[in-house]
């Protein structure tokens, strides 16, 4: 057995060539196209994580062996000396010379992309020289550290990886820079076209996008310390989600600061405004209202607005609603101006508007002034105003 020779004719990485293979048949949904059904992939066994290795073997005269042989299969990070990645023993059957065996015990961090070498050891002879290099199939070189994924794909994604374990914090894709300073990007996207997104964010009933932090900026690990999402650039941030603003009654306030209208709070933060001793003549209340014009750089559009309130006496009640948008000092236009008798006498009632005209506010124009005409039946009689909701929507 000693001096034995081999000689490797056939040496691939069947974890790489898989995921080459895999690689360029997956498909998934494009970012528009993700609510379009899509079709399971269906149960599929796991694909085996071996390395084929196949050879010749002689003796010291090049007479090809037969029999079984004890095969210590080795890869190292050096092809002299270094240090050991991982190992296999096997009990491989030599036909004239001829084997082929499968090394395991070799897992993906063992080969993720760097520079290896295969040591063979026969029985107990020294281990044979010298080392024969790993090199990749050729699919598998998109798939070593600083290599580019680059292809014109239009009914998919160039990379696509899925996980379907439901274990918590499974991943389809995990990025991590371990720098421990500098400005380092765990995941980067990039879209070249204005209509793009660097990154996209899908889930069917789940979150979209989710950022944690630690120290960083969305970073996979939280604490109560660094910021879970940040917008440089122009810092906008867009949604498609309304909002709404709510605005307590007992803000209400007399136009006219002579006439002899009594407010008088409620224990929830409303108003009833009585018409005091003047309550023949009509009175007018504002509602001051506060707003952003813009929000994340995105202007805010007032698309609703609802009014919560009740009066005591049928002969009593709401004559005009008005809302404007002030474009200066006393200057501005009408968003809403409804003459219509409001009169309901029930213990809530909600009037809504849809408001579609100058409703837009900007950084130029966000001051908005809601104004209330009053009507009463007596000194006694009252307008209970509990507030108003008015709903934005965004660019």
């Amino acid at each position: 057995m000693k001096n034995q020779r081999i000689l490797i004719i056939v040496l691939t990485l069947a974890l790489l060539l898989i995921v080459a293979v895999g690689l360029s048949q997956a498909q998934g949904p494009g970012p528009d196209s993700a609510a379009e059904s899509q079709e399971p992939l269906g149960p599929a066994a796991a694909v085996s994580d071996e390395i084929p290795i196949q050879g010749r073997l002689t003796d010291a005269s090049g007479s090809p062996i037969s029999g079984t042989r004890t095969i210590t299969f080795t890869l190292y990070d050096s092809s002299v000396g270094g240090t050991a990645v991982c190992q296999d023993v096997d009990a491989v059957n030599v036909v004239n010379g001829l084997f082929s065996a499968r090394m395991g015990y070799c897992t993906a961090s063992d080969i993720n992309g760097q520079q290896l070498y295969l040591g063979i050891q026969v029985e107990g002879d020294p281990e044979m020289l010298d080392r024969q290099a790993i090199l990749p199939v050729p699919y598998a070189w998109s798939l070593r550290p600083g290599a580019d994924i680059v292809g014109d794909f239009a009914t998919g994604p160039v990379l696509y990886a899925e996980n379907s374990d439901i274990a918590n914090a499974s991943s389809g894709i995990f990025g991590r820079a371990t720098g421990a300073s500098g400005t380092t990007y765990g995941v980067t996207g990039v879209a070249d076209s204005p209509d793009g997104r660097g990154v996209y964010g899908y889930a069917e009933s789940g979150k979209g996008v989710y950022g944690l932090s630690s120290t960083g900026y969305g970073g996979y690990f939280a604490s109560t310390s660094g910021v879970a999402i940040r917008a440089t650039g122009s810092g906008i941030i867009q949604s498609a989600a309304n909002s709404y603003l709510w605005i307590s009654g007992n803000g209400l306030q007399k136009s006219n600061s002579d006439d002899t209208t009594r407010f008088v709070y409620d224990l929830y933060g409303g108003y009833k405004v009585y018409g005091g001793t003047d309550w023949g003549t009509n009175k007018t209340v504002v509602l001051p209202v506060t707003i952003p014009g813009q929000l994340y750089g995105q202007n805010v559009t007032v698309t609703g607005m609802d009014l919560y309130y009740t009066i005591s006496s049928d002969l009593t009640g709401i004559d005009i609603v008005a809302v404007r948008r002030q474009n200066g000092v006393n200057a501005g236009d009408t968003i809403l101006y409804d003459n219509t008798d409001l009169v309901c006498a029930e213990a809530q009632c909600v009037q809504h508007w849809n408001l579609t005209q100058n409703n837009v506010l900007s950084d130029q124009q966000g001051i908005l002034h809601i104004a209330l005409r009053l009507g009463f039946s007596g000194e006694a009689a009252y307008v209970h105003i509990g507030g108003v909701r008015l709903t934005l929507e965004h660019d």
